[in-house]
Parts: structure tokens; sequence; C-alpha cells
């Protein structure tokens, strides 16, 4: 929209009457000019947050105006850099269903895992019509589809997710013991059952801290056990977490053989 890859996108697909938006946030005050940003829709907030993507789905009236206000993510000091907006230009979106689209895209985004959800609560599920629930179907297809050509894979499914065997990786310290296995991005989803201490060293870098923090405050780490698989986006953020301390993470995952992935992809 403003001629360069880094301003506003707008994205429509052919015979279909959504238009999904791609606004960085530097960029929102400007938008003045999309006056169907001003009508009910859904939203996206996305961020990086110590090396880890995250998403907040939101639902408003008037999306524009609910954007630029505070969300309560935000008070902990987290920022989102790009929203991402669905909306209709004839004003189809009633409250039913961008609250019915909020829920289902929440649910959606906490199953596949590959963000963490910065979502306070779970969003309410409004109940509709057989035949609206089918129409509102065609556009989460559809959402589904543009949503990685403006960069993000938040709803497609994680590793964690695939059938297929896996070779685990696993971690021991004097305090915490963890099984993962690595995706091919090279980031690790660390099981469900791992534990974790809850001490941390003087080497612990702020990132860490942080990170450690966000796990607990979001529950995923409950009474220094893992409750849920958690994505990483590398073996040293997973191990510095897990064990409170900066580390080598390519020296402390081991493959069964017991050999580390350091010595074993340097063969």
């Amino acid at each position: 929209m403003d001629g360069t890859a880094s301003g506003r996108w707008q994205a429509s697909i052919s015979q279909w009457n959504g238009l999904v938006y791609k606004i960085p946030r530097a960029r929102l005050k400007e938008t003045e000019d999309i006056p169907e940003l001003n009508t009910p829709g859904v939203y996206f907030l996305f961020g990086n947050e110590c090396g880890q993507e995250f998403v907040y789905v939101g639902e408003a009236d008037n999306v524009q105006k609910r954007i630029l206000q505070p969300h309560l993510f935000e008070k902990n000091g987290s920022q989102w850099d790009d929203a991402v907006i669905y909306v209709t230009p004839d004003g189809s979106l009633e409250k039913g269903r961008v609250k019915y689209l909020e829920h289902y895209f929440y649910k959606q985004a906490c199953d596949c895992a590959r963000y963490i959800v910065k979502n306070g609560n779970t969003p309410t599920e409004s109940q509709v019509r057989r035949e609206v629930r089918d129409s509102l179907m065609i556009a989460v297809e559809n959402i589904k589809l543009i949503m990685p050509t403006l960069g993000y894979k938040v709803f497609a499914p994680s590793k964690s997710a695939d059938p297929s065997p896996k070779i685990m990786l696993h971690l021991a310290g004097k305090k915490a013991k963890a099984e993962g296995y690595l995706n091919a991005d090279g980031s690790i989803i660390v099981r469900k059952g791992s534990t974790f201490c809850l001490t941390e060293t003087n080497s612990c870098k702020k990132y860490l801290k942080e990170r450690r923090a966000e796990l607990i405050k979001q529950k995923q780490v409950v009474n220094g056990e893992f409750v849920e698989d958690v994505r990483f986006t590398s073996l040293s953020t997973a191990a510095g977490c897990i064990l409170g301390a900066s580390v080598n993470g390519k020296d402390l995952w081991l493959y069964p053989d017991g050999k580390s992935f350091k010595k074993k992809n340097s063969q």
C-alpha cells in the first residue's frame, strides 16, 4: 500500500468479500484513509519477546479505535510490532460473528503452539446458526491462507502435532531434567512433564529471566514442572530457561546414545 514491503499491506482473495490488512504499529495512526478499519472486525497483534514470538487475538466494534487503546498484556512492558486485521467492506461482521471468530482463532493459535498467546482469558464463544458458521469457515480458511504470506505461521501446526516417530533429546542438570525434540527450523519442543529449576544463577541473563517469568505467569510451568509442551527458538534458550543459567544448549542436550548435539552434528 505504501510502495515498500515494510509498510502497510492489504490482502484479498477473488470472489471473497473479506479484506485483511497488515499495519505496522508505527503506521497505525496513518490509517484514516482506510474507512473499513472503523468497522467491526477481528485482529491479531504480533510481537517478539525474549526471542519468542507472541500473538494476541482480539475483536472490536471499531477495530482501529480498539487497537490504539492499551491492552492488558502491555502493562507488563510487552509491545506488539504489527497488527493483522480482518474486516468486511459491507459491514457483515456483526458482534456475534466477530466473537465467534475471536474464540476460534484463539483456540487455533493455542493448539498450534507456535506462538505465545498473550490473551489473559479464553474469549467467549458466541452461538451462531449453522449456516452462519459455515460461511465463517470460508473466512477462516482464507485468513489461514493469507496469514503466512504476511509473514506469520501462527496457524500452521507445529512439529509437536506431527505423528511421525521422533528422536528425543534429553537434558539433565542438578535440579532439572527435560526431554524435547527438534523442529526443522532449529527450534525445540520441551515436553510436558519436564522439570524446571526454580532458582537462578548469577549468570542467568535478563532475557532468560524474563522468559522464565513468562512461563510461570502463563502457567506453562507449575510448581517446577512443564504442564504442556513448550516451543523454544533455540537449544540454548530452552536449556537456559530450564536450568536458570546462561549455558550452551548444544553441549547439554543429548541424544539417546549420550552424545551431545554439538558432538553428533560436528562429525
